[in-house]
């Protein structure tokens, strides 16, 4: 009890760090002369919903790449928060001198640019479902989406809580927002991971590969085996049968490597965050970026690739500042089409069963 109430005074004393400096450092003040007619501008502003693993990771990698000098971390576990808040802070030198703040009621967050979602109920005991987490964590995401919308009207909403693409799809339903604002990075991570794969392969180098997976950020994701090249080479111009059954050099096994690689590592790890962090911060530098960047992200698709209900799912969308600005219609052939849409039968099917 005592270290929690001494973590909680030490954040409180180094709320700020800076401009905590100077209000208590009155001997110093003294050599400090004010200019006249300043006045200081924000900096841009993200707040982290969850201390655990994926939130620390997302955190880790902002401040480490240098995207943000203003970061809340905020949990309901306040002394979790404080925590990792403190513990980014005593590293404060070597990351550029940001402010890292914990939350634990929502306040903090009040004008943030960036928020990024990733609470959530996790699996616990061989009885909780898929189906429970998903309607735990809405009841999580109804507790907290509201006051953050309201204390930050202007907010772009990044979702990664799982599953993320019914999630965002609850996110926009709960905070009542456009859906260039609120959006998933979906299957981002697993377009990285087909690239690499491809490019494994290969033996070229992934910056090389290009290719998109895109629907359901989960088992019913469809491989986009026809936009796929290499080194600008269309490679279905090559392997004629390309993911398909007729395919000799069997490349559709290759995707059902990406579909199980976050299992893979959560059975030895419990979780996974790493990957799903660089992804985050990825996107986040592409919106400072603002130069419209096409990521593979998941947002309301109604009216794309004849999908005819409000359904979240990922296609290639061209990032702003502001969130996303386009969804780029990939051609697809008639197989990927048809996938595309079965994948949105999934994910409309889980949509309707939350209780919103």
């Amino acid at each position: 009890m005592m270290a929690s109430l001494w973590m909680r005074r030490l954040l409180t004393n180094c709320d700020g760090i800076g401009n905590n400096f100077v209000r208590t450092a009155s001997s110093f003040n003294s050599v400090m002369k004010p200019v006249k007619g300043f006045k200081a501008k924000s900096s841009l502003k993200i707040t982290v919903v969850g201390a655990g693993q994926v939130g620390t990771a997302v955190s880790a990698f902002l401040l480490a790449r240098n995207l943000t000098k203003n970061l809340v971390i905020h949990d309901v576990k306040y002394d979790l928060a404080t925590a990792e808040a403190l513990d980014f802070s005593h590293a404060s030198a070597f990351l550029g001198n940001p402010i890292v703040r914990a939350c634990g009621d929502g306040n903090r967050t009040k004008n943030s640019d960036i928020i990024i979602i990733t609470a959530g109920a996790r699996p616990s005991g061989k009885t909780r479902s898929r189906l429970d987490v998903m309607h735990k964590t809405v009841d999580i995401l109804k507790s907290v989406v509201p006051k953050l919308v309201k204390l930050s009207p202007k907010a772009v909403f990044i979702v990664i809580c799982n599953p993320a693409d019914v999630m965002t799809f609850a996110v926009q339903r709960i905070g009542k927002l456009e859906k260039h604002r609120c959006f998933t990075t979906g299957c981002h991570l697993d377009t990285a991971r087909f690239r690499y794969l491809i490019a494994k392969r290969l033996k070229v180098p992934t910056t090389d590969v290009n290719g998109y997976v895109i629907g359901e950020h989960g088992s019913s994701a469809v491989p986009v085996w026809s936009s796929v090249t290499v080194g600008g080479i269309r490679l279905r111009d090559v392997l004629k049968d390309l993911g398909t059954d007729k395919d000799p050099e069997k490349w559709s096994d290759l995707f059902d490597g990406i579909l199980k690689a976050g299992v893979h590592v959560s059975k030895a790890k419990g979780y996974t965050n790493w990957a799903v962090g660089l992804t985050t911060s990825d996107v986040v530098a592409c919106m400072l970026q603002n130069t419209g960047k096409v990521c593979c992200l998941g947002t309301d698709v109604k009216g794309v690739h004849c999908v005819k209900d409000s359904v979240v799912l990922s296609v290639p969308c061209r990032v702003t500042a502001s969130g996303i600005s386009h969804i780029l219609e990939l051609p697809l052939t008639k197989d990927e089409h048809k996938k595309l849409l079965k994948s949105a039968d999934t994910l409309l099917e889980a949509q309707c069963s939350l209780k919103l």
